[in-house]
Formats: C-alpha cells, sequence, structure tokens
C-alpha cells in the first residue's frame, strides 16, 4: 500500500489529520516495549493476559506511529481494526508486512479472549512475540 492508500483512509474518515506529536509517539514506544517484556514474565503463568499484552504493544506501537505523522484513528467502531488498515497503508516501507498480515489474525484472536473467554496458549503468545518485538521495533526505528 502507499501515501494514497493513507488519503484515502482520510477520506473515508477512517483516520483524521492532528498535529503531529513526536514526543508522545515516543512514549507509547516505551509502553509498548514495557508491554512485551512484561508478556516474557508472565506467558507461563497466564498466557491469554500476556497475548493480550503483546497484541497492545503492536496497537501502540501504530498508534505511535500515527500520533508521529499527525493522524489519529476516528471515533466509533472499529478503531482496532483502522488501526490495522493504517498499518497496511503507512508502513509498507518498514519490510514488516508478514508481521503486519498477522495484526488482524491477532486481533480476532484477542477479540475471542476478550468477549467469548478463549484460552491463549503459550505457543500462540510466542508467535505474538515474534510479531509485537518486530513491529515495535521497526516503528521505533521510523520515528
Amino acid at each position: 500500500m502507499t501515501e494514497a492508500d493513507v488519503q484515502r483512509l482520510l477520506a473515508e474518515k477512517k483516520i483524521r489529520a492532528v498535529s503531529p506529536d513526536p514526543e508522545t509517539a515516543q512514549a507509547e514506544i516505551d509502553v509498548a516495549r514495557r508491554h512485551i517484556a512484561s508478556a516474557e514474565k508472565i506467558m507461563a503463568d497466564d498466557s491469554t493476559l500476556a497475548f493480550t499484552a503483546l497484541y497492545d504493544a503492536m496497537r501502540k506501537a501504530i498508534a505511535a506511529h500515527m500520533r508521529s505523522r499527525g493522524y489519529r484513528v476516528t471515533r466509533g467502531a472499529g478503531p482496532h481494526a483502522k488501526t490495522g488498515e493504517y498499518a497496511l497503508a503507512a508502513l509498507d516501507h518498514l519490510d514488516i508486512g508478514a508481521h503486519l498480515d498477522e495484526f488482524d489474525a491477532l486481533r480476532d484472536i484477542r477479540n475471542q479472549s476478550e468477549y467469548e473467554a478463549l484460552h491463549v496458549d503459550v505457543a500462540e503468545v510466542r508467535e505474538a512475540l515474534e510479531h509485537a518485538s518486530a513491529i515495535v521495533e521497526a516503528i521505533a526505528r521510523d520515528l
């Protein structure tokens, strides 16, 4: 995807323009990194919570990129899905496409664990850890 896709998201009112805020974006990256570290510590004891922390780390890193570039998702239904759409549109240059492709699938697992009491096993957490680490660090380098 390209900058044209970001413009399409603006036109479709899935994201909106705001003032760029690099300081808060960096703070979000710091939080995302702490989520990853926490997930690593608790995955054996509470794998579902660890998974949620990793999903949130990815989402917060993508939100940090948006904030640094002067965008936010719009209010209303589907903010996490909109975040994923932005990631696919704006982060193509970071060479993490395979990890970004997994974000939406991981969002589905997160929703099932949140709303349907799905248990996330340690193997799924380890896979999410790989994706979260790649996404967070690539975005951190791009800020």
